[in-house]
Formats: structure tokens, sequence, C-alpha cells
């Protein structure tokens, strides 16, 4: 047990998580309860949204669980979040602030979850060195790892996935030519404000097709957050401002835009640059400014009462469980596109699309 979080004495269910409105796949997801809207709160690391408020309030009043977390409050206040490891079904409880930071620093929940004796963890050892001793006695792989140090040898069985039947190189060499042909979206220049999680995180996709598909996602422009109702106003402080500009003159492009709060978007468009509709989501309402004559479709809880998605500020550790967000999937079925790049952070401050 650590300090920073307490684990409580009860063990989740196998369907907690999807009973509360989580559809992810990370290991560890944790819920809170947003007492200025009433709503149930889930986030994961890389992606925050909605709960089922209903299913929270049965699950804190069930006779096994009122006892175990009444003195935390967290059915009426946001000082303390619900964990869940979803691999070893331990629960904890820990401060806001403390328990987003774990999620965005999974390694340190690694540590917690071992620390706790988690079975799962020493499972996935096991069974990670027994697939590894089959894969080394094929010819073609103990070639390999004679003639490489054995990280290196691991991770290439692990990348070109040997063993599964399929061999890759030849995929692998078609998107080094692709992305070789294909000017990188992404702008080192990206900043991220300090104070929440400064890790810049991309990924760069497909950009087949007559027109692109990019995707900022932050969790937040400032910390301040005393008066929500503030980005409606013009008079917005400009720490709530997040800059992106838009350089990008080789397709036309759609600009889709996510926050989970309040962000006013100020949008510069260099010549040359086509923006042909720009896409809020967020569950706090969303303003764009810097641009006009371009179709503006908004996707906030509180303005629309629908947003498009999930709100995404951190893009996983691989592609495919990244695209399960529900955010890009609509993304890229409502504008029949695959998505092209993606840039995001917890805390933004401004972006480029080179």
């Amino acid at each position: 047990m650590s300090n920073l979080v307490q684990r409580l004495q009860i063990t989740a269910h196998p369907q907690l998580e999807k009973s509360l409105g989580y559809r992810g796949d990370s290991r560890w997801v944790a819920w809170r309860w947003e007492p200025d809207i009433d709503q149930l709160i889930s986030s994961d690391g890389k992606t925050v949204g909605t709960g089922n408020n209903m299913a929270w309030l049965v699950f804190l009043q069930h006779d096994l669980v009122d006892p175990v977390v009444q003195e935390y409050n967290l059915g009426e206040g946001d000082r303390y979040w619900l964990l869940l490891d979803t691999e070893t079904r331990n629960l904890y409880v820990g401060e806001g602030k403390t328990v987003q930071s774990l999620l965005e620093q999974p390694e340190s929940l690694g540590l917690l979850a071992c620390l706790d004796g988690g079975n799962a963890d020493r499972q996935t050892g096991e069974n990670w060195q027994q697939t590894l001793s089959q894969l080394t006695a094929k010819p073609v792989v103990r070639h390999l790892t004679n003639a490489l140090p054995f990280g290196i040898a691991a991770a290439l069985i692990g990348a070109l996935g040997i063993g599964t039947g399929l061999w890759v190189v030849p995929a692998v060499q078609q998107k080094l030519a692709e992305k070789t042909a294909f000017i990188s979206p992404i702008s080192s220049g990206a900043n991220c404000g300090l104070g929440g999680s400064d890790d810049f995180s991309a990924y760069i996709g497909s950009s087949s097709g007559n027109k692109e598909l990019h995707l900022i996602g932050v969790y937040e422009a400032n910390a301040d957050h005393k008066n929500r109702d503030l980005s409606k106003s013009a008079l917005a402080k400009p720490s709530e401002r997040l800059e992106v500009k838009v350089e990008r003159r080789n397709k036309p492009i759609i600009l889709a835009l996510s926050a989970y709060e309040p962000v006013q978007w100020n949008i510069t468009a260099e010549p040359g640059a086509v923006i042909e509709k720009i896409i809020v989501n967020g569950y706090h309402n969303q303003t764009v400014s810097g641009v006009s004559g371009i179709p503006i479709e908004e996707h906030s809880y509180e303005e629309t009462g629908d947003n498009l998605g999930d709100f995404i500020y951190k893009w996983g550790a691989t592609p495919e469980s990244s695209n399960t967000s529900s955010l890009v999937t609509k993304l890229e079925q409502k504008n029949s596109i695959s998505l092209t790049s993606f840039q995001g952070c917890y805390r933004g401050k401004n972006f480029r699309i080179n």
C-alpha cells in the first residue's frame, strides 16, 4: 500500500468499469464526481469521458462498498478519486491531483501493482519467458538471437511478429516508403503548459485521399476553472486561449479540436492553407476565433448536450489501442476519412500543423 493512494479492502466485479460507462482498454482507470455539473467523470490518462451516474450511486451505496468508501465522500465531492486496476481488480482511493499524476505515469502504477502483489504481472512475465523460449527454438529466430544482444533480439521478435504466421517486412518497407514521401504535419514547436503533464503526445496516420483530418486534443488550457463560463465571453483571459497555426498547404484539411475544460481556440491560417471545416468537441463550451467563413461544428455536452466522443489528449502505447477512442472513430466515420495526425497534451498552449 502507498501513502499516495489507499487500497480498499474490496475487489471490483469483472463488469464494474463497463457498468460505470468506461469503454476504453487501459489497465488503469479512475472515476470522480464533478459536483458543479452533477456528473460522473472517468479518466485513464489518455482520455476523459462521462460515466453512468445512476450506476455510480448504486455502487457507492451497496452494503459492502458503503462502509469502505464512506469517509471519502465519493458521491458528492471531487477531492478523492476511485482508481481501478483492471487486471488485479484491486480498488484504490487517492486525492485527485495524485491519481491524475499517476495515470499519466503508468510505470508508477505498475510499481504499485507489484508492491501490492499483482499476480497478473507475474503471470505476464512467466508467459513472456515461456513464449520467448518457444520462439527462439525456431531456426530463423535462433539465428537472430545469436547475432544480436538479447534485449535487441527480443525487441525484434516482438516488433516483427515472428510466430504469428505472418512475415511483415514487405509491409514495413512499404510504410517506410510512404513515410519518406509524406511530409509530417507534426511540429516540434508545440508548447504544453507547466503544472499539468508537459509530455507532448503525437501520432501520424494516413494521408491518402484528397483531404486530411487533423486532431488536436487537450484536457485544459490553464488550471484556473473557478469561472468556466468565462470562455463564452469575448473578454476571456489570454491564459485560457490556445493558439493553433495551420501552415499545411498540400491538401484541404478538416481540423478537429477537443478539450474537456472550456478553451478559446484561436486559429491562424497561413496563406495557401485551406481549412474545409472545423469540428470542436468538449465537455464544457468551446469557442473558435481568428478565422471567418469556415463552417464550425460544435459538439459540447454543456452547450449542445451532445459531445462527439471522449476527450483524448494523449496517444496510446500503440496506434491500435488509441484508435478505439470513440472520438477518433466518430471523426473518421463522420468524415469518411482516416485520421492524418493527432497532437495533444494535458495542458495545451500552442500547436502547429505544418
